[in-house]
């Protein structure tokens, strides 16, 4: 399967950042823990789902935490501002991931990953599609 290694790469982070932040005090902990099992469970949904909407809502879930846990955690006030401008920014790029999943959804008449990939789609529509994932995921995963 295509998605272990991105299972393992997502899960070594996300371990990393735990251990990392465990000099924090009690109360920061315990949300921060908090906020790393959502991190987990939607990422956990985003791997393991063959519907383009579960896949959606668990990509998009991952940015509350992690807004969170940049907005609780900020030291100064640039971190702050970087809160709210990545949650702005995800947020636009997810117009295009909105976009891209309603046209998949029109054409091919399903949610499903496994049956979309049965449709034949134009070179165009592919430029299309193409278009709005790169923008669509560039935006949270910087390129």
């Amino acid at each position: 399967m295509y998605t272990y290694p991105f299972i393992y790469v997502f899960l070594l982070i996300t371990i990393l950042s735990i251990v990392f932040c465990l000099s924090y005090n009690t109360d920061e902990l315990v949300s921060f823990m908090f906020y790393c099992q959502l991190i987990l469970l939607a990422g956990y949904v985003l791997f393991y789902t063959d519907s383009i909407i579960l896949f959606f809502f668990s990509y998009e879930i991952l940015l509350v935490p992690s807004f969170f846990i940049l907005y609780k955690f900020a030291k100064t006030r640039r971190c702050v501002e970087a809160a709210y401008l990545m949650f702005f920014w995800t947020q636009f790029g997810a117009l295009f991931l909105i976009f891209l999943f309603l046209y998949l959804f029109i054409v091919t008449g399903t949610s499903k990953f496994s049956l979309i990939t049965l449709t034949y789609i134009s070179p165009s529509e592919v430029n299309f599609l193409f278009l709005s994932l790169i923008i669509g995921f560039g935006v949270k995963l910087p390129i």
